[in-house]
């Protein structure tokens, strides 16, 4: 199975008369793969300019100090589009007003991919059983082990000592 990848076209398009810049991101996923997405969880969303109305949560890649006003600028427009799983894998175009807008974009659909890888491999394991262990879960596992081995290497002693006593007992 290829990994998802993230195909993105730029270009300058002629809208009304125009030249406008445009872009365009397209999910590329296996065909099975695709079929299960957009037939069960085409609108699931994965960016939702209300959700980062206030910014990104941390952690998340920055853009750069030129892109960041632009980002923000898109963020609160009305005209800010939405990306779904639907849109993405069906090749969601955006006509931008500058290229700084078109970069924004392209800056928002590069969150939208890595939460569409995300929600991606959840739906891979689907059907699955999976475990989750932290590691203060395997920290605590290991102590225990350690002390059920104090407490075996104990009650061997103490073995021990009770059969040598009896045959202390007899000399």
């Amino acid at each position: 199975m290829q990994p998802p990848k993230l195909l993105i076209r730029k270009g300058m398009v002629m809208v009304q008369g125009r030249n406008r810049p445009c872009i365009q991101i397209l999910a590329v996923v296996e065909p099975a793969l695709k079929a299960k997405l957009e037939e069960s969880f085409g609108t699931e969303n994965l960016f939702k300019r209300s959700a980062y109305s206030t910014g990104f949560p941390a952690g998340t890649p920055l853009p750069s100090p030129t892109l960041a006003p632009h980002v923000a600028a898109l963020i609160k427009n009305d005209a800010c589009p939405e990306i779904t799983v639907k849109t993405m894998l069906a090749a969601q175009l955006f006509q931008a007003n500058s290229v700084w807008e078109m970069k924004a974009f392209e800056y928002i659909a590069c969150r939208a991919f890595d939460a569409f890888v995300d929600f991606t491999h959840t739906v891979v394991e689907l059907g699955t059983e999976t475990t989750y262990a932290p590691a203060e879960a395997q920290r605590l596992g290991a102590a225990i082990g350690l002390a059920q081995d104090a407490a075996a290497a104990s009650a061997a002693a103490a073995l021990a000592l009770a059969a040598a006593a009896p045959s202390a007992a007899a000399a």
